[in-house]
């Protein structure tokens, strides 16, 4: 082909150019921008503020709920705000008294003084609210969607913080419509699939709502991707509660990313900001530390991120090290110049070194940081690799309980409960030990949270102490832990290194200081853990029959294969095959071996990395896609937006 598949990705940006120049070139007469802050750095991905004012906006601000809003009689005010009720809600108490101005003073300026852009959607519901606050007629509404937003090479977002939280914690489904729609414009792009595998409830909606939009004109051009996998993100849970040993996982962990963006600022990190305040503690290093710095996460833009992203962090860092010691020393060859080779070097090599000189250093500050912050990373992982294995839950209970005491973090202490639970089961009532003491450290406000994690399936459900009933079942013998999903998973697909039929990398690795050999997907948990993702991603490409994929697949509940309209499980479609005719043929092995990976709910770098092993190693390539890129304790925070 004449377009690479990568520069077809990056071809997002121009569609959702032309979408939002659409609605801007609609809109006569000045205008004026009011953006929601969350909105402004993946805006960024898609036009430059030049680029806006060529399409008439005079001035961008910041919406600021707190704040009365500007206001200027020849202008035509533009809010761009995300698809949220409160954030809504809030936008129009605001502009009920200046619409009603506006309307009083010049009745012709009605239908364009006010406009309001909802990103993605606008909910029907949104035109109700509208009329109930008066403002029908007033403010008009629009909604743009500006679909894939390309970070990295493949590594693609929706960029949608909140959709995790409106899906698995307040059980609302209606931004999937918006996702279904930038999946159709992927096919309409790259082509449609010979096959498509999903996992999890979702992931199946997402499907019928494909079909529900229409077939894709035929192209004359080959599709780009062979296979889709879409997965629920509850169906891998744990790759994302697990602490991940890569450089571009540690690095969210740590600091906030802002559409592919992190802000290395070590006064108020992820880690820091979570502890109790009491804990916290202000270090030397964090009062003298300068204005915070942006490592923007793409090898494109910073080949220092490019060279170390999906290596183990002990090694990232030290290769960080050595470039800085590199750095210093062909600085230093300036001594030794004559004047003509010192003023053809300053002209020509000088300027590149010094830009690679402070992206190195930005990320040297970054790894240091990380080290700080992640003093006992190697407890963590020992804690973590017996959960896995369900060593000792009494024990595992109890060192949990510890680190809330000692360590004091909102987050990450619940994220390592909700692993136990989802490993080996959490019974209800040291759920209530664990909440005692977890609200007596935090506040009892934060009870609802655990409410919240039982919704999500991260947690069982509190229940209320009764101390008569437990009396009575103190004397009772108390049945042995069931088999939890996530063990019959993961003993199935081989998910656990200790279960898996390959040689694994030592788990031992990060605790003498020296990565972990990377032999499999699993380096990117210190070899103890396989995510899900690229499990699959393995098995689809190393399918050489469907027959062969249904074995492996076999008795995983919420997988089905979706081949043209036709949905089934891979049991059901390999014995399909067999009584059809020859003219439905076989799918795998898959013709074309790149894949597409779409993750309902949010992405982590773990999976990324997975993927790009496995792809590697299978000669394929595959994207990874998703509404946004997380980490354990984004999943957790989650929770407490109530």
């Amino acid at each position: 082909m004449d377009v690479t598949l990568e520069k077809k990705l990056q071809g997002f940006q121009l569609v959702a150019q032309e979408k939002l120049q659409a609605i801007l070139c609609s809109i006569p007469g000045k205008k004026e921008l009011i953006l929601e802050p969350e909105l402004i750095k993946p805006l960024e991905h898609v036009c430059t503020a030049s680029w806006l004012k060529l399409k008439g906006i005079q001035r961008i601000y910041k919406h600021d709920a707190k704040q009365r809003l500007p206001r200027a009689d020849d202008q035509v005010h533009i809010y761009m705000i995300r698809s949220l009720l409160g954030t809504y809600q809030t936008l129009l108490r605001q502009l009920q008294p200046l619409a009603m101005q506006t309307s009083s003073e010049s009745p012709d300026l009605e239908l364009r003084a006010f406009h309001i852009i909802c990103v993605p959607s606008c909910y029907a519901y949104f035109h109700a609210l509208l009329e109930q606050a008066g403002l029908c007629g007033l403010v008009q509404l629009h909604h743009y969607n500006w679909d894939f937003i390309y970070l990295d090479q493949g590594v693609l977002s929706l960029e949608l913080p909140n959709l995790y939280e409106c899906l698995y914690l307040q059980g609302n489904s209606s931004a999937l419509s918006a996702m279904a729609q930038s999946l159709r414009l992927l096919q309409m792009i790259c082509g449609q699939p010979a096959v498509t595998l999903t996992f999890g409830n979702h992931s199946t909606q997402l499907m019928h709502l494909l079909q529900a939009l229409g077939t894709v004109p035929q192209s004359p051009n080959p599709p780009d991707f062979g296979a889709w996998l879409i997965m629920d993100r509850d169906k891998d849970y744990v790759s994302t509660l697990l602490t991940p040993a890569i450089y571009a996982g540690l690095l969210l962990e740590v600091f906030q990313l802002r559409a592919g963006e992190i802000v290395v600022d070590n006064a108020n990190n992820k880690i820091r900001t979570q502890k109790l305040h009491l804990l916290q503690g202000k270090t030397e290093y964090a009062t003298n530390q300068g204005k915070p710095s942006c490592i923007r996460l793409n090898s494109a833009c910073d080949e220092i991120y490019g060279d170390n992203r999906y290596k183990h962090f002990a090694q990232a860092s030290s290769l960080v090290r050595a470039q800085v010691k590199a750095l210093g020393l062909e600085l230093q060859k300036l001594n030794d110049m004559q004047l003509e080779e010192m003023h053809d070097y300053v002209a020509r090599k000088l300027p590149k070194l010094t830009e690679l000189k402070a992206k190195v250093l930005r990320h040297l500050n970054a790894s240091e940081i990380v080290i700080q912050m992640l003093g006992n990373f190697r407890r963590l992982q020992t804690l973590e690799e017996d959960i896995l294995n369900n060593v000792s839950r009494k024990r595992l209970l109890t060192e949990i309980d510890e680190l809330l005491t000692t360590d004091g973090q909102r987050y990450n202490t619940l994220r390592l409960l909700c692993l136990l639970h989802l490993c080996a089961g959490v019974a209800p009532e040291e759920l209530q030990s664990f909440a005692r003491n977890y609200c007596n450290m935090f506040g009892h406000r934060e009870l609802c949270v655990f409410q919240q994690l039982a919704q999500a399936g991260l947690l069982p459900v509190l229940l209320p102490e009764r101390k008569t009933s437990a009396k009575l079942l103190s004397n009772l013998p108390l049945p042995k832990f069931q088999q939890t999903e996530f063990q019959a998973n993961a003993n199935r697909l081989k998910l656990l290194t200790s279960c898996a039929d390959a040689e694994q990398p030592a788990a031992a690795g990060s605790a003498s200081g020296h990565p972990a050999i990377k032999s499999c997907p699993s380096f990117v948990f210190n070899g103890m853990y396989i995510p899900l993702a690229a499990q699959l991603c393995s098995m689809l490409l190393n399918a050489t029959s469907s027959e062969q994929l249904a074995t492996k697949l076999a008795m995983i509940e919420g997988l089905q294969v979706h081949v043209g309209a036709q949905a089934s499980t891979p049991k059901a479609y390999a014995a399909h095959l067999k009584t059809a005719s020859t003219e439905n043929a076989d799918v795998f092995p898959l013709r074309l071996r790149n894949l597409f990976v779409f993750v309902v709910g949010g992405a982590n770098y773990a999976e990324i990395a997975a993927c790009d092993f496995v792809s590697k190693l299978t000669g394929a390539q595959i994207t990874i896609a998703s509404d946004t890129l997380l980490a354990g304790s984004d999943l957790i925070a989650a929770a407490f937006n109530h």
